[in-house]
């Protein structure tokens, strides 16, 4: 679900037992209940949460796939996404992007 018209972000913590709290209208809006499944995926340093969405685990699971026979790493793609970044921005604006 894209929402541009309304930004939603908030601050929430992590429990002593490992359980975070996630407020009532990202759960409305993403209609999140009782037991549904979440994905938790590591990029870097940032950690994203996510509904599990069948057609997406399926997408993920043939990339990741494909990703281990080329002997790809999650790394390798990020590394080659922020030289690509780097590279367009010197080519729009005539700089070096920030890492």
């Amino acid at each position: 679900m894209i929402q541009e018209d309304k930004k939603m972000l908030t601050l929430t913590r992590l429990t002593e037992e490992g359980n975070v709290f996630i407020p009532d209208e990202y759960r409305r809006a993403l209609s999140l209940t009782l037991d549904s499944p979440l994905v938790l995926l590591q990029v870097g340093d940032v950690l994203l949460l996510a509904p599990v969405d069948e057609e997406l685990a399926s997408v993920s699971s043939r990339l990741e796939a494909r990703m281990n026979v080329a002997g790809i790493k999650v790394e390798d793609l990020i590394a080659e996404a922020n030289a690509v970044r780097e590279e367009i921005t010197g080519e729009e604006f005539g700089q070096k992007g920030e890492q």
